[in-house]
């Protein structure tokens, strides 16, 4: 039996992509506001919108992380958690993502 490779949708990605450049300042303010309240909003809110994207070929539970290192650049963690489908799925949205916010994350 022959199960069909799932593919990533490159328009949910898009998606995704989009609604992180537009509120990447809305997720940063809510990281360096120290309200704990607003940051677990913001992770919850990044949770949903991946959401959108993995849930085609992943089930499980969505693991990323994001902060600020120490030379100031931001970083976007997306963990694949060697899944085939988000493999697939972490390098489309790095590749866009990279390309749409130019240096300011690191992806």
């Amino acid at each position: 039996m022959f199960f069909k490779k799932k593919e990533v949708d490159l328009n949910k990605v898009n998606a995704f992509c989009e609604w992180f450049v537009e509120n990447q300042e809305n997720i940063v303010n809510s990281f360096m506001s120290g309200d704990e309240a607003a940051m677990m909003k913001s992770l919850d809110e990044v949770e949903l919108q991946l959401s959108y994207v993995y849930r085609d070929g992943y089930k499980k539970r969505i693991e990323f992380e994001y902060g600020n290192p120490s030379d100031g650049q931001w970083e976007l963690n997306l963990y694949h958690m060697n899944n085939k489908f988000l493999i697939r799925a972490t390098d489309e949205i790095a590749k866009v993502l990279n390309e749409k916010l130019q240096g300011k994350w690191l992806v």
